[in-house]
């Protein structure tokens, strides 16, 4: 006999291995024990669930000749028929291919034929969505009333696609994707037939990527032993699935989490010299994140429901690895992963990702350094439209610069890395208060009416930037207009990435050219998280904003002094200049 792929091998062939739709066959188990057996059935559900395999099932569990029970006896010369798929009076149609009027007039006038060997008749159509219109309203009246001795199963995908005349002359069984335990009990039980050797880890890998698919999972799984001869390991299933071994990707948590940068880029760049795809890392290191949190907050073994722990629990018994750091982590690259098909460089966002992942360190909690006060002080001062929109733009440039240059005049610093700490600490300490005290002055400086001049004009503008820069109309219809002054439009965005790209220069000198033309007056681009925006609108219920044009206007020298600390300028008083 000709080899048979697993899938079709390893079909159901009694109700009892009938696994994963448990509603399904206890349904059809009683309608059989009851002998009431409805003349139409619909089976809809995702691919590989088992759609045909009860189709077929109770196809032969109805005509079988000996049934034990509800079951066949796969023994008779009907069930032996059926299981080969040779009996004249089960037919298994294709409607992907047979999907005309005229097959379906063929088909309406052979049901009134009696069935030559067994007591029904039945009919398994397939893919009943790709069936036409006129195809549907020819089998309407047959469907509804067939003779006594007809049976159909149809099957599809795409429910939604059938008209509600077919759906109505049917019982409808929605089939659900298998539990991963499930497939995971199948695998084995296939794995030690055959006389493979597979690590359980293995199989969870395959199982989870079939996606709740038994039929996928089973043609992993051949695929797989097939690659390994025999022997399946997590290196075998990461070059089969084309993902990354858990191992490795734990591995990559560890050194994100000991801020091992270098040892975490190598390995990405190893992953990437042996082919693998930027979206399936991020996608398989989604997972591992997801399972390391669960096991993080679970004391027990069988927390991720079966699947082995001990390679988890030995990465989350780090302190580094808390709970927060990995909701984070998963935060960020979820985020990255609605983008990355946006992205011409994903490796670029990936590794930039990653390095965004890294935990603090002990710099974090070092005292206030004298760049720090001053970047608070002027924080603090009170600023004119100019000075507002120069700070919103320079925030993190200039304070990051100011930083770096002061860290390296300190005696104490031996090396850059100590120095790249100490700017890192700087930054997150006078960051989230320097970027509500510029929000709130920019925002002290909004005008109604010009702002209900641009949201007028808001479709004009993005009409205008898609005409010039199609890329950069994709990024900035994510935004929304926050508010608008006499010279700038400020906007909120819910990802990161999509501010980050607006403000990246050519994209934002598109913008603001499309500000130009359209709205006939020069506007600068700032952009926001939209986090940050609804953080500071909830403040304002506590205080209220600064009333609009009551922003005072400092001297310029004091301004470049408190932005950039008094030993970084020099005045001359009898010139009245500044350098």
């Amino acid at each position: 006999m000709s080899y048979q792929a697993l899938y079709r091998t390893w079909r159901p062939q009694t109700f009892a291995d009938f696994i994963g739709q448990p509603h399904v066959r206890q349904t059809l188990m009683n309608a059989l024990q009851s002998g009431k057996i409805a003349h139409a059935y619909l089976f809809c559900g995702p691919r590989g669930t088992g759609k045909t395999s009860a189709a077929k099932l109770f196809a032969k569990a109805v005509n079988c000749l000996a049934p034990r029970g509800v079951e066949p006896c796969n023994e008779c010369t009907a069930c032996i028929s059926i299981t080969r798929g040779n009996n004249v009076d089960v037919e298994e149609i294709d409607a992907a291919s047979n999907r005309g009027v005229d097959e379906i007039r063929e088909l309406r006038d052979k049901v009134h034929y009696l069935p030559t060997s067994v007591r029904k008749k039945v009919y398994i159509v397939d893919e009943v969505h790709m069936l036409t219109t006129e195809a549907f309203n020819a089998l309407l009246k047959t469907l509804e009333e067939p003779p006594a001795h007809v049976l159909f199963l149809l099957a599809t995908t795409e429910p939604h696609r059938l008209p509600h005349t077919i759906i109505s002359r049917c019982q409808r069984f929605d089939f659900h994707r298998i539990a991963t335990e499930a497939i995971v009990k199948r695998l084995q039980e296939v794995v030690c037939h055959q006389d493979w050797t597979a690590q359980d880890s293995a199989l969870w890998k395959l199982a989870e990527a079939a996606d709740g698919g038994l039929r996928d999972a089973l043609g992993l799984l051949e695929q797989a032993a097939a690659f390994g001869q025999g022997e399946i390991d997590d290196e075998v299933v990461a070059n089969v699935v084309g993902g990354v071994d858990t191992a490795g990707l734990l591995a990559l948590v560890s050194d994100l989490a000991g801020q091992q940068h270098l040892d975490a880029l190598r390995r990405l760049g190893a992953w990437y010299a042996a082919g693998k795809d930027a979206t399936r890392i991020v996608h398989d290191l989604l997972q591992v994140l997801r399972d390391l949190f669960i096991v993080k907050l679970s004391p027990t073994d069988d927390a991720l429901g079966g699947k082995p722990t001990a390679p988890y629990r030995a990465v989350t018994e780090s302190n580094r690895v808390t709970s927060e750091w990995l909701l984070g982590a998963v935060h960020k690259l979820g985020e990255l992963y609605t983008q990355l098909r946006y992205l011409d460089q994903p490796r670029l966002a990936l590794e930039a990702a990653l390095l965004s992942m890294v935990l603090p360190s002990a710099a974090a909690v070092t005292p206030q350094t004298p760049v720090q006060a001053s970047a608070q002080v002027a924080s603090q001062a009170p600023m004119s439209s100019t000075a507002s929109q120069f700070a919103a733009q320079t925030a993190t440039t200039g304070v990051q610069m100011a930083s770096v240059n002061e860290t390296s005049l300190q005696p104490g610093a031996r090396n850059r890395g100590q120095q790249t700490q100490t700017a890192r600490a700087t930054r997150r300490a006078a960051g989230p208060d320097r970027k509500r005290e510029t929000l709130a002055r920019l925002y002290a400086e909004r005008s109604p009416d010009v702002e209900a001049m641009v949201r007028e004009r808001w479709p004009d503008v993005l009409h205008k930037v898609k005409a010039d820069r199609i890329q950069t109309h994709a990024w900035l219809a994510h935004g929304d207009v926050a508010f608008v002054t006499e010279r700038a439009v400020v906007m909120s965005f819910l990802s990161r990435i999509h501010r980050e790209a607006v403000m990246k220069p050519a994209d934002r000198q598109t913008i603001e050219a499309a500000f130009q033309v359209i709205l006939e007056r020069d506007m600068q681009l700032f952009a926001l998280l939209k986090a940050d925006w609804d953080e500071y609108l909830a403040s304002l219920t506590d205080a209220a904003p600064p009333e609009p044009g009551t922003a005072e206007e400092p001297n310029l020298v004091e301004l470049a002094v408190r932005l950039f600390g008094p030993d970084k300028v020099v005045t001359t008083e009898d010139e009245g200049s500044t350098e």
